[in-house]
Parts: C-alpha cells; structure tokens; sequence
C-alpha cells in the first residue's frame, strides 16, 4: 500500500512539474487556447504555379488523382489547358485551405476546379487533418484561418478532450512533444552516430520511406483503415454534417470567384463484394448530389459497378487499364458539362 501511495504522489508531482515546464519550453499560454495554431507563414507554391501554367482546368484531389486520371488527355478532349494537383494524403481540409490562400490568390485564376473525392471526404475535416497531415496543413493555413480550425479540430473533440487541451500541458502539448522526441532520435542520434546533419538526415529518410518504397498491400490496408473515420453512422448523415463541414464555403468561395467547381466522386473496390457497402452510403450520396445541384456544382459519381478488381492496382488506387476507362468516361462527361 506504501509503494502504491508513493507512485501516485511521485505521478502527481511529476504531472505538476510538467505542467509547469511545458508552457515555459513551448512557449504557450496556461489554460491552453483550444485547438491548433497555425502559423501566419503560407506556402504560396501553388499560386506561383498558377501564374506559371495559366491553366483554364484545374484537377485537386489525393494520390488517387494521379492514378485515375490521364490530365494530357482531358486537355486534348476538352482543349483546355489541364494541371492536376496530385496531393498525396490530402483531404478537404487542406483543399479548401489551397482554394482559399493559394489558387484564390493567383492572378490566373482557373475557369474550373475540379475536386476528386471518395464517398464522405466532403464533409469529414476531421479526416486527415491530425498527426502528420498537419504540418502540410499548417502549411498552407494562416492564423486567420479559425473556420478551419474549428471544423476539423474543435469541433471533433469531445468536452473531455477540450478539458484536457486546456488544462493538462503534457496532453494539450502533445504533438510538440512528440515532434521534440522525433528530432533528438532522428537528428541528434544521426548527427553523433553517423555525421549526419539535420539535411542529410532529411534527404536519406526521404529516400528510404518514400512511397515507391513501400510495400503497396501495406499501403493499401493502411489506407482502408484510415477510412473508416469515413463510414460510421454520424458521418453518413448528410444533412447533418454538411453544416459542419467546409464544403459550402468551398463553394462560396467558387462562385464568388466565378470559378465553375465541379466533384467527381472516384470509384473505390472497397465494397466489391454484396452486403459490405456501409448501410446509408446510397442515401448519403442522393442527399449530397441534390445539395450540389441546389447550389449549382457539378457532379458526377461513377458507377461504381464498372470498375471490378481487374481495373485497380489496391483496393482505392486504379491501375493503368483502369486510369485508361476512367479518363474516357470523365472527359465524356466534362465535355457535356463545358460546353454548355
């Protein structure tokens, strides 16, 4: 009984400890202001890109993109200047925070966006936008941007989560922390182990776990994993979460910018085999593709019966014969769409 008293006053002295440490070593505020703080840096490459290029079509969208779609022959069909921006591990989020701080900002604005989603990215901000993917969002984000913040952050913490944001440093500072440990181990280790500095170390760790080098069912399997955020019950009401989501302001940014957007919702093998297909997809997409033709967007959603397993390289990303199908039917039904 005398060792369980002493380790839960030594944890409650070393949380008090901490507690005060950490707003000193990460220089925030005690309580913690609740949610992320981005920095008021943006990344601008895709405003310069803009101006460079001078597209009239604009393709946004994840590593699926790239896969299901051939842009030369989009352009060729639609003789239209065609970029595609394949942004690996994006989601909505960061595709309203590049609409909104990047290609708002070009002198060259496109005629269209077109934006390539599966099923309930529209109106998940939560999805991708945690651990890693928020540094690319802090990126492209400013301290301006609290719509952001609070649809993918705030509002998808529970009231116990919010308590421990604002109250317990070593919770609420977490992502600091670990990116703290992550340098000491990778950037210090490599520096005293191998010569290494902090750029040699950045480029061989880029060389060794970029995507080419990892093993494609393991990519695949984490992929579909990460999904499920996007199927559980709340999130499959359409009606509910478009209102929490960032898509009408995606779409208010758009038409005030007379830019033409347009979603195409890409084929997936997930759900191949009957009776796996969560109950109230169907149902989520009638809702959102009345919503996007009550507020003049664009929609085109793929039969997703026409892309059997042989078309795909996984379970989300198409193969060659696949892109190949896919870009035919999609530059059919933009070409309908464009010259009308």
């Amino acid at each position: 009984m005398k060792a369980f008293r002493r380790y839960v006053t030594t944890s409650i002295l070393l949380l008090a400890l901490l507690s005060f440490y950490i707003p000193i070593r990460y220089q925030t505020s005690y309580p913690k202001e609740i949610g992320p703080h981005f920095d008021d840096h943006i990344r601008t490459i895709y405003t310069d890109l803009l101006n460079e290029e001078q597209p009239e079509v604009l393709l946004l969208g994840d590593s699926m993109l790239e896969a299901a779609v051939d842009h030369e022959v989009i352009a060729g069909r639609l003789d239209k200047k065609t970029l595609p921006l394949s942004l690996y591990g994006s989601a909505s989020t960061l595709w309203y925070l590049i609409l909104k701080n990047n290609i708002l900002l070009a002198e060259n604005k496109p005629e269209y966006l077109i934006i390539f989603f599966r099923d309930t990215m529209m109106t998940a901000p939560g999805y991708r936008a945690t651990g890693t993917y928020l540094e690319k969002i802090d990126e492209f984000a400013s301290s301006d941007d609290r719509l952001a913040a609070q649809r993918a952050y705030i509002d998808q913490m529970t009231p116990p989560e919010k308590i421990m944001e604002r109250y317990v440093p070593l919770y609420g500072s977490r992502w600091k922390i670990r990116q703290s440990i992550d340098y000491y181990i990778r950037i210090s280790l490599g520096r005293v182990l191998l010569d290494c500095d902090s750029t040699c170390m950045n480029r061989a760790m880029e060389r060794v776990f970029k995507a080419n080098n990892l093993d494609e069912t393991f990519l695949s399997d984490a992929i579909v994993d990460v999904d499920k955020y996007m199927y559980t019950s709340g999130r499959l009401d359409f009606n509910d979460q478009v209102g929490k989501s960032l898509l009408p302001e995606i779409i208010r940014l758009c038409k005030e910018n007379d830019i033409q957007l347009i979603l195409v919702r890409t084929p997936i093998l997930s759900f191949e085999e009957p009776g796996t297909q969560p109950s109230g997809l169907n149902a989520y997409v009638q809702n959102l593709a009345k919503y996007l033709d009550e507020n003049e967007v664009l929609f085109f959603d793929f039969d997703q019966k026409d892309f059997t397993s042989e078309y795909f390289s996984d379970m989300v990303h198409l193969n060659e014969q696949g892109q190949a199908m896919f870009t035919q039917k999609l530059a059919t039904a933009l070409l309908t769409a464009v010259n009308k």
